[in-house]
């Protein structure tokens, strides 16, 4: 018998992965206009500029990154999934 629970979450996984798979470009463009916005708001204020850059790190590493997608992309089903009672 089969676990129907898990069969929802991989098969969103999957959609996920897809998803994000075609918007690698817009990520990797909006990840260096998030690292040059946060290079130009280190000057006014480090503690707003550091948290810009962790944004911009995380878009480029998923614009760039096969492993990074994969493993958004689980997360992102485990929780879309967690709540759930089948």
């Amino acid at each position: 018998m089969y676990n129907r629970k898990r069969l929802d979450r991989e098969r969103l996984e999957i959609y996920l992965a897809h998803l994000l798979f075609r918007s690698r470009r817009l990520f990797l463009f909006g990840g260096v206009l998030l690292l040059v916005y946060a290079a130009l708001t280190m000057f006014a204020s480090p503690v707003a500029g550091s948290s810009v850059a962790l944004f911009a790190a995380l878009a480029l590493a998923l614009g760039s990154s096969h492993q990074a997608v994969l493993t958004a992309a689980r997360i992102g089903a485990w929780i879309a999934t967690l709540g759930r009672k089948s």
